[in-house]
C-alpha cells in the first residue's frame, strides 16, 4: 500500500495556478464547448432543457425548466412536493462555485415519539406513508430562487413547457407504467393518487395519456407569483389540508417558514482534477472526497497493469485487489457517514477535520488484504459534531461553459404516495430519512445517531451527490450525478474512477456494472455482468458479496476545452441526452 498523502484542498482558493491545464484563449478565458447539451431521465423534460438553451437561456435557465417538467412527466421522483441540491460552476473560473440547499424540512409539531408504537418501537409505515412522512417542500422555493439569482429568461417562461405538458397530458412511457404497476398498492391507499394514476382498478398502462389538470393550475400560480405561489394562499393551504388528513402535523406556518440555503461547496482534488461536489446536510460530498483521497494513496494504475492479463472478462483489466481497495474505502466512508453527518444549522459537522490529510491516511492504514467488516469509526479532533431511490438527476452545459449539476428526491418511488388534492401536487416521505430512533436502520439499511436526529425545523441527512469536476480547476470537464439513495454515492465514484484512472469513455464507464458497500449490512451489493474472476478474487478476500438488480441512473456530461460534449444518460432508465445549439441572442 502506498502510504502518501491524498492531493487534496478543501475550500482552496490559490491553487489554479498550481495545477496543469487547458490555456487560455486570446480573449483571456479557455474556449467554451461548441454546444450546449441537456441529460436528464426522461426524453420530453430533456427537448425542454434544449428549447430553453436555445432560445438563449443559460445552464440555470434550462436546469429550472427541466425540473418543472419533470414533475410532470417523472412523477415517482420529479416534483413540487420534494426537495433537492443544485450546483451550479461558471466558465469563467475566477468565479466562485454555488450551491443551493432545498432539502425538506421537519414540520415545527413533528416529534420522534409520533413514529413510536405504545412499547416503543418503531412504527416504519409512519415515516414512509402517512402525513408524519412529508417533510416540508423544498423544490418549489429552492428552483425559483435558484433562477433568481442565476437565470436569464423571465421566470414565466421556464415554467410555461411544465403547464403545458400538465395540462395537455403527454403518453405514459413503459419507464412510468412499470413503477405504477410496481406501487400498485401505495398508490391506491390514496385517494387522490388513485384518481389520477390509475384507469378504474388499474394502475396507467404504456401508452395511456396523463392529464394532471389541477398541476397546472398550481404551476400557473408558481409561474405568475414566483415561490409565494406554493407557499402562500391556496395552494400551501390544500396541501397542508391533505397532510393532516393523512395524520400529519404539517401548519400553514410551516410552509410560510421555509427557507433555501446558500451554501459554500466542498472543493476537493483527484488526479489534477477538482472536484466540486455538495456540502452537508448532504453526506454525498463528504464521503465521495474522503473515498476519492483514500483511493489515490494506492497504486491504481500499477494494480492495473499487473493483472491486465488475469481478468480479460474486464474490458479496463480491474483486479481484484483494486475493487477491495474500492469497498474497503467505501465501508470507511459510509462509517464517518453514520457517526458525524447531520444538518450543519443543527449540528457541528467537523468538515475539515473529516476530509483533512492526516484523517484519511489514518483511514487508508486501515485498509488491509482482507476485508474487515467491524470497523468502527475514527474518532476525530472536532467536537462531534438515506437518500431513496426515486431521486432524479439533471445535467446541463451550456454553450458558454456555465454548468448545472441538480438533483431532487421525494425519498421512494412516488414518496409517500400522497397527493394533495386540488393541487395535484405528489408528497415526499423524506422524514425516514431522519435518524429517528439511533441506531436503527431506515428504510435504506442506513443507520444514524445524533447527527441526523429528528428535530423540529431541521434537514434530514441525505445521500444526492451533485458534481461537477473542472480540469485542473480551470474549465469544466465533468457534470454527473445519479439517484439511488445511499448507493447514488459510491455510483458517481465509480463513474469517475473509469473515467480518469482507467481511461474508459463516458458511456462505456455508466453502463458498467456497479458494486455498493455502506458500512451496515456487512455484505456488498453487485450488479450483474462483473466477470466470475473478479468476484472471486473479491471472496477470496473475506467479502461476502449479494448480488441484486441493476440501480442507479447517471445523467452525464463531459466535453473537453473547446470541443463537442458528450452527454450519457444512463442505459438503466429511459432517458435522453440532446445537444442544443448555440443560441441567437434575443433582440
Amino acid at each position: 500500500m502506498n502510504g502518501r498523502a491524498p492531493v487534496f484542498a478543501l475550500l482552496l482558493a490559490g491553487a489554479l495556478a498550481a495545477c496543469s491545464g487547458p490555456r487560455f484563449d486570446e480573449g483571456g478565458l479557455w474556449p467554451p464547448p461548441r454546444a450546449g447539451m441537456v441529460v436528464c431521465e426522461q426524453a420530453l423534460a430533456t427537448e425542454v432543457g434544449v428549447e430553453i438553451l436555445e432560445r438563449g437561456g443559460n445552464a440555470a435557465d434550462a436546469a429550472v425548466a427541466v425540473a418543472l417538467a419533470l414533475a410532470v412527466v417523472h412523477p415517482q421522483a420529479g416534483n413540487l412536493g420534494g426537495g433537492g441540491f443544485a450546483l451550479w460552476v461558471a466558465h469563467d473560473p475566477t468565479a466562485e462555485p454555488l450551491f443551493l440547499d432545498f432539502r425538506e424540512c421537519a414540520p415545527a409539531a413533528l416529534k420522534a415519539e409520533l413514529f413510536l408504537d405504545e412499547q416503543g418501537r418503531s412504527v416504519p409505515a409512519r415515516s414512509l406513508e402517512s402525513g408524519l412522512a412529508v417533510g416540508v417542500p423544498g423544490s418549489p422555493r429552492g428552483l425559483y430562487e435558484f433562477h433568481k439569482k442565476l437565470g436569464r429568461l423571465p421566470f414565466r417562461e421556464l415554467v410555461a413547457p411544465a403547464i403545458a405538458l400538465a395540462r395537455d397530458g403527454f403518453v405514459v412511457d413503459r419507464w412510468l407504467a412499470a413503477d405504477l404497476a410496481e406501487e400498485r398498492d401505495k398508490l391506491a391507499a390514496h385517494p387522490g393518487t388513485k384518481a389520477l394514476f390509475f384507469a378504474g382498478e388499474a394502475p396507467l398502462p404504456t401508452g395511456a395519456r396523463l392529464v394532471q389538470r389541477e398541476l397546472a393550475r398550481t404551476l400557473e400560480r408558481y409561474a405568475a407569483d414566483g415561490a409565494d405561489g406554493f407557499y402562500l394562499g391556496e395552494v400551501a393551504q390544500r396541501v397542508v389540508a391533505e397532510i393532516g388528513h393523512e395524520d400529519g402535523v404539517t401548519t400553514l406556518a410551516d410552509f410560510a417558514e421555509y427557507k433555501a440555503q446558500w451554501r459554500t461547496p466542498l472543493r476537493g482534488w483527484f488526479r489534477g482534477l477538482e472536484v466540486v461536489t455538495a456540502p452537508p446536510p448532504s453526506s454525498g460530498g463528504i464521503a465521495l472526497l474522503q473515498m476519492l483521497s483514500m483511493l489515490q494513496g494506492f497504486p491504481l494504475d500499477e494494480e492495473l497493469v499487473r493483472e491486465r492479463a488475469d481478468a480479460p472478462a474486464d474490458p479496463v483489466g480491474l483486479s481484484s485487489r483494486a475493487l477491495h481497495w474500492w469497498v474497503e474505502g467505501m465501508r470507511l466512508a459510509f462509517a464517518d457517514r453514520a457517526e458525524y453527518l447531520g444538518d450543519p444549522d443543527f449540528f457541528s459537522v467537523p468538515v475539515e477535520a473529516l476530509l483533512s490529510p492526516a484523517r484519511v491516511n489514518r483511514l487508508r492504514m486501515r485498509i488491509g488484504e482482507q476485508a474487515n467488516p467491524r470497523i468502527t469509526p475514527l474518532p476525530v479532533a472536532a467536537a462531534a459534531a438515506r437518500e431513496g431511490g426515486q431521486t432524479t438527476h439533471l445535467s446541463v452545459l451550456d454553450a458558454e461553459g456555465n454548468a448545472v449539476s441538480l438533483t431532487t428526491t421525494l425519498n421512494t418511488t412516488f414518496g409517500s404516495g400522497i397527493l394533495a388534492r386540488g393541487a395535484g401536487v405528489l408528497l415526499n416521505c423524506e422524514i425516514d430519512d431522519f435518524a429517528i430512533v439511533a441506531g436503527v436502520p431506515n428504510e435504506y439499511g442506513l443507520v444514524g445517531g445524533e447527527a441526523n436526529a429528528l428535530r423540529p425545523r431541521k434537514r434530514p441527512l441525505s445521500s444526492m451527490t451533485p458534481v461537477i469536476v473542472r480540469d485542473g480547476g480551470q474549465v469544466v470537464k465533468y457534470v454527473l450525478g445519479s439517484p439511488g439513495g445511499p448507493r447514488i454515492i459510491t455510483t458517481v465514484l465509480e463513474v469517475l474512477l473509469r473515467t480518469v484512472v482507467y481511461g474508459q469513455d463516458l458511456a462505456s464507464a455508466v453502463a458498467a456494472p456497479r458494486l455498493h458497500q455502506q458500512w451496515r449490512p456487512r455484505s456488498t451489493k453487485v450488479e450483474p455482468g462483473w466477470s466470475e474472476l473478479l468476484m472471486q478474487g473479491l471472496k477470496n478476500r473475506g467479502h461476502e458479496l449479494e448480488l441484486e438488480g441493476a440501480w442507479g441512473s447517471v445523467q452525464a456530461i463531459a466535453v473537453e476545452v473547446g470541443g463537442e460534449p458528450q452527454g450519457v444518460s444512463d442505459p438503466r432508465s429511459g432517458g435522453s441526452a440532446r445537444r442544443a445549439e448555440p443560441a441567437k441572442r434575443r433582440k
